[in-house]
């Protein structure tokens, strides 16, 4: 399996609020452990998937439970339940073709796509799992807003830069988590490596701080030439 440094992402959605569709309450479209399952699928098919040339201009992968079991770690019912949770939300549709579903991720529109790191998170050493999401233990909101900010910081990222800036105010309204949890996901992601650094600093023409400036794991790779088709596993 050959893991690109960077893959294209639909954004849109994630500008647009749709991450507040995945949440802890329990009378929720996705919520607790299947929504946590839900955004760690949908990373892991978005870092397989292959993009169809134009005019199609789409993102499928072809992967077996078991391929994202391996991926992403979670068990074969938490991979049902991630995948339901997707096609609840609309992020993705569903084709059997055998023992293999064809995934197709909506949304992905010209121009309307970020960067997200994909070797960094599978590990430089050609690693066929992402070692971060073993450690969440899917029992915890905390584990749900750092997914949600880890895709909202991708989503956010202006290409010229290797790092996101967003206060708590605008990433309390794009993804729906409180701000006083904000500083607690941080924390996680940096715990478990899917978020290289997080800085704050002066600005130089005032004494008011700016916003925090957020690394994800793999940004130096942001930098690296297009993706192009990768062998699936």
């Amino acid at each position: 399996m050959r893991i690109l440094p960077w893959v294209r992402m639909p954004s849109r959605w994630i500008r647009e609020g749709g991450l507040k569709n995945f949440n802890w309450a329990s009378n929720g479209v996705a919520s607790k452990s299947a929504a946590i399952a839900a955004l760690q699928i949908y990373i892991a098919l978005v870092t397989q998937a292959e993009e169809k040339a134009p005019p199609s201009f789409r993102l499928e992968a072809e992967l077996t439970y078991n391929a994202l079991m391996e991926i992403t770690g979670l068990s074969r019912a938490l991979v049902s339940s991630g995948i339901e949770a997707l096609l609840n939300t609309e992020r993705i549709s569903k084709e059997t073709i055998g023992r293999k579903s064809r995934y197709s991720i909506s949304d992905y529109e010209f121009g309307n796509w970020c960067k997200l790191p994909a070797r960094a998170l599978y590990g430089y050493g050609g690693g066929t799992s992402i070692p971060a999401f073993k450690l969440f233990q899917k029992r915890s909101i905390c584990e749900l807003n750092a997914l949600k900010l880890m895709l909202y910081y991708a989503a956010a990222r202006d290409n010229k830069t290797p790092y996101t800036m967003a206060s708590f105010e605008t990433i309390h309204k794009q993804t729906g988590v409180i701000e006083k949890n904000i500083p607690r996901a941080n924390a996680f992601l940096i715990n478990s490596s899917l978020l290289a650094n997080l800085t704050r600093e002066n600005s130089e023409n005032t004494k008011k701080k700016e916003p925090n400036k957020y690394y994800l794991t793999g940004y130096r790779d942001l930098f690296m030439g297009s993706p192009i088709v990768r062998v699936q596993i």
